[in-house]
């Protein structure tokens, strides 16, 4: 077609910055598509380059092949951001009315919506919570679906989230708001508020992983040598 950008896989790889090598090892686990063969020569397009770049995004992040290929594969079925972290899609207006009263699926958090449309699936999941998608990366490592994987940290982000949220309202008031109410609001006492602020959140932020590793190391710590094993 007139106009279309075409590569050899010697260009493809040049332009991807990657190895002609890396491009027929894609090819092989399945995660890069077939070039359009003409006459002995294979020419590849720009989808082909914009794959073969969330690849080595994905890589350079730590991801091994079979991960990244189960990735775009739920990506080109078109499952979406919602079904490759195992989080309920919004309801299909246009489909019929079911038989019997289903609960609404919840409403998906802002970055996630907007990630629904993103050449990346990952890319903005990524961006807003770094070290569950990191967490994520390795469970899918060791050989959990993909699905599955965000699915699980997603439960433990929300969990997370909501054990913060009924307490750090109470303790920011006792520890910064609540003597800042009581001053003469100068500005002295401002920065005293935003310093208090800030210690209010360090205290909580290292109270808070002490507890977590508390009870992680009940469920990883070693057995006694002298304690039977079930």
């Amino acid at each position: 077609m007139i106009g279309t950008v075409e590569y050899t896989i010697d260009e493809l790889a040049r332009v991807a910055d990657t190895t002609v090598r890396s491009v027929r090892v894609y090819h092989e686990r399945g995660l890069l598509p077939s070039p359009d063969v003409r006459g002995r020569i294979g020419y590849y397009d720009v989808n082909h380059l914009s794959r073969l770049q969330t690849i080595s995004r994905l890589l350079s992040r730590g991801m091994k092949l079979n991960g990244i290929r189960e990735l775009l594969e739920a990506w080109d079925r078109g499952d979406g951001l919602a079904e490759i972290l195992g989080v309920p899609d919004q309801p299909d207006e246009t489909a019929p009315a079911a038989t019997a009263p289903a609960a609404p699926a919840p409403e998906l958090p802002e970055y996630m919506r907007k990630a629904l449309a993103a050449t990346d699936p990952l890319e903005a999941y990524r961006l807003a919570n770094p070290r569950c998608c990191d967490l994520a990366t390795r469970l899918i490592d060791a050989g959990l679906p993909a699905s599955a994987a965000f699915g699980l940290v997603e439960r433990f982000r929300v969990d997370v989230d909501q054990a913060v949220d009924r307490y750090a309202a109470e303790l920011f008031f006792h520890l910064a708001g609540k003597p800042f109410a009581q001053s003469d609001r100068t500005p002295g006492d401002r920065n005293d508020f935003e310093t208090n602020i800030a210690i209010a959140r360090l205290m909580t932020n290292r109270a808070a992983a002490e507890l977590i590793d508390q009870v992680l190391s009940r469920h990883t710590d070693p057995l006694p040598s002298d304690d039977p094993v079930p």
